[in-house]
């Protein structure tokens, strides 16, 4: 998300023109970060979760929750959240160890579920929320679904991969010892800094200025509430360096619990993603021949940066298919491979 050793593993896609690179915040843009959130805080395992909520400018409506990806914060939906609250509630998680959540000694893959189960039934998303993971986000909203499936209207995966069993992955196991997060002099300096991982170009140049902003902090040395002392002052990083040190994401498992999940499923890739393939795609049809599998065009991994309206949308048409199904109501109609 912001450190420069980060490589990119992305697909050879031909540098953008700088013509093409919007600059200036649009009408729509500008509209939505209008619809201003309730900033709400719960706890989880001892731990202190942030989150946001936008409330459904109808009544007592079903709701949903994105969880973002690895590195990165609640933010990253402030401009796609208000775009669904004409029909649903919508929030918002910082992941624990990430934006404004407070850090832990130990994460796991459980504590990542845990986490975005209480915030989903904290934040008043109606009696089965739905859960929209994007990325790393995607793999802990899978677990999600595997601990909790049944008390779920749904999950969307958003640019995460389920691979066979003989072909799984560990992202973070075998990895060199992590180090802590570099501290900039001022706030100038750290949004220099600021890049995507895996890095990738994003024409909508005035998203990526927002959720930069968005993604640091300020550090005084000593004590920071929910987090490790800082020996010097300046700006860092949110995340905790140190969240994903020996983190077990269990990927052979992770064909079996696609399969299994006791609740509705959705899966959209970015049509220029690194993690789009068409033999991965035809793997999960099979796994779950009811769910729909698609992409959006012209994304690439950070699909609700690159075409943020097409994300919305697709959420939106998921949500309205799974409520007119009942999957969103109190009895929850499920429909699950057979």
């Amino acid at each position: 998300m912001s450190e420069e050793e980060y490589e990119n593993q992305g697909p050879d896609i031909a540098p953008l023109p700088a013509e093409d690179f919007i600059t200036h915040e649009p009408r729509w843009f500008q509209d939505t970060l209008a619809e201003k959130p309730e900033t709400r805080w719960v706890e989880s395992e001892g731990t202190q979760i942030h989150y946001r909520k936008w409330a459904s400018k109808a009544e007592n409506r079903p709701g949903l929750l994105f969880v973002h990806g690895n590195g990165a914060h609640a933010r990253w939906f402030d401009f796609i959240a208000p775009l669904l609250t004409d029909r649903y509630e919508v929030a918002s998680i910082d992941l624990p160890g990430m934006g404004d959540s407070h850090w832990r000694d130990e994460y796991t893959r459980e504590t990542y579920a845990n986490a975005i189960k209480t915030v989903a039934f904290d934040a008043d998303l109606g009696p089965r929320p739905v859960i929209v993971g994007h990325s790393f986000g995607g793999f802990v909203t899978l677990i999600t679904g595997a601990l909790y499936g049944a008390d779920l209207g749904g999950v969307i995966l958003a640019d995460f991969k389920v691979r066979p069993k003989h072909d799984a992955v560990e992202w973070f196991l075998g990895d060199p010892p992590r180090r802590p997060t570099r501290i900039y002099p001022d706030l100038e300096t750290a949004l220099g800094r600021f890049r995507l991982s895996p890095l990738q170009e994003c024409a909508n140049k005035f998203i990526t200025d927002y959720i930069g902003k968005h993604s640091l902090r300020e550090v005084s040395v000593g004590e920071n509430e929910g987090r490790r002392p800082a020996e010097e002052a300046g700006w860092s990083w949110k995340f905790d360096p140190f969240a994903f040190e020996g983190l077990r994401m269990g990927g052979e498992e992770h064909e079996d619990v696609f399969k299994n999940l006791a609740c509705n499923v959705g899966v959209m890739y970015g049509d220029i993603s690194k993690d789009h393939d068409l033999e991965t795609m035809a793997f999960m049809r099979a796994l779950r021949p009811e769910a729909p599998i698609f992409t959006i065009p012209f994304a690439q991994h950070h699909i609700m940066l690159d075409q943020p309206v097409a994300f919305a949308s697709a959420v939106g048409s998921l949500m309205a298919d799974w409520e007119a199904k009942g999957a969103l109501s109190a009895s929850g109609k499920q429909s699950t491979a057979a």
